[in-house]
């Protein structure tokens, strides 16, 4: 598959099968993501990879600090399903830098960057996936069982696996919106 039919056809998938994918082709699409461009070669990516129960440690790690109001068995059992949907979990981590605004803003993009070839390569190799963030993407208890330090931050969290039978890849996006200058 070259790179076009991988961009063209790579879709978020929601729904996974239980079968676990081989360590090797998680590995190579985590090498993949490596190569993304990172300005100063900054290198800011992490990755953090959970299969089989470590899937549930990190969400009861989640769970232990949980505001309040949402500080309920349905909201564990949630956190739970959403870490376990797909046999494999990467956590895509930024780390931290030296304050710098700009350098920090450049070093998410690095890391989105490589989100993406991680999906890219994963496609490519077979493998469904889904990019997500969202509120556990700042969960204390989450960064604290990442041992991420003050000024590191959560980018994605991917799931991967193989797409269950039943199902349905996002449709496609309409045609990009060009303006020309010129």
């Amino acid at each position: 598959m070259d790179v076009l039919d991988a961009l063209r056809t790579r879709r978020t998938v929601g729904a996974f099968a239980p079968e676990l994918p081989p360590f090797e082709a998680v590995e190579r699409a985590i090498e993949a993501a490596t190569w993304a461009p990172n300005h100063h070669l900054t290198e800011p990516w992490r990755f953090h990879v959970f299969t089989g129960a470590g899937r549930a440690e990190l969400a009861a790690a989640a769970g232990t600090t949980l505001p309040p109001d949402r500080d309920t068995d349905e909201e564990r059992a949630a956190i739970r399903a959403k870490f376990e949907r797909a046999p494999v979990l990467v956590v895509v981590t930024q780390a931290g830098g030296d304050g710098d605004a700009v350098r920090d803003l450049e070093d998410y993009a690095a890391c989105a960057c490589a989100t993406q070839n991680l999906l890219l390569a994963a496609h490519a190799q077979g493998l469904a996936a889904k990019w997500s963030t969202g509120k556990l993407a700042r969960s204390e208890g989450v960064q604290q069982r990442l041992g991420l330090a003050e000024g590191d931050r959560i980018v994605a969290f991917v799931y991967l696996g193989y797409a269950a039978a039943d199902a349905a890849a996002a449709p496609r996006r309409s045609p990009p919106q060009i303006t020309r200058y010129g």
